[in-house]
């Protein structure tokens, strides 16, 4: 019952977000000179093991406004046997120069498994903090490194890099 509510809330919150987000289209592209989607694979440089964090993960991020450059991101990231995590983060994208970037947001990590507290299988993990160098060209290539500052039942700091592409 808890992940079919959790996926109901997710998908009506990517419809939401490309509702609103296609009147914008042509003039978010002609101010900042990059499309409005962006899907990437981030990949951690950290101890799975360790913190039960840190999977591959897979990406999708939408961009909201074309003034204050900001971004939604919504994620995914298994170990394939007992967790699964669904990371989501508002982010900030600085002035242009060319195509080099810093990239700053907050956003939370939403984990679900089989093995843990009190026969409850959805947790939250936390929040973090990421803070990235970020090259991306108008629909092309993404590349994304830096570290994601986490505050949870643990609080580490995850190194991460990412490739994807912006269309």
């Amino acid at each position: 019952m808890k992940r079919k509510l959790l996926t109901l809330g997710l998908l009506l919150c990517l419809i939401c977000t490309a509702g609103y987000s296609q009147d914008n289209e042509v003039s978010f592209n002609e101010h900042t000179g990059f499309k409005s989607n962006a899907v990437y694979f981030e990949g951690f440089l950290m101890n799975t093991a360790k913190y039960n964090f840190g999977y591959p993960s897979l990406n999708y991020e939408r961009y909201l406004d074309k003034l204050y450059r900001l971004s939604i991101r919504i994620g995914i990231s298994t170990d394939f046997d007992r967790t699964t995590n669904i990371p989501f983060s508002i982010n900030w994208l600085t002035a242009s120069l060319k195509h080099h970037h810093l990239e700053f947001g907050a956003g939370a990590i939403l984990s679900i498994n089989d093995y843990t507290y009190e026969d409850n299988n959805l947790v939250a993990y936390g929040i973090f903090l990421p803070m990235m160098y970020r090259y991306q060209k108008a629909g092309g290539l993404v590349i994304r490194a830096g570290a994601n500052a986490i505050f949870g039942l643990d609080t580490f700091v995850a190194p991460s890099v990412s490739l994807g592409y912006n269309f």
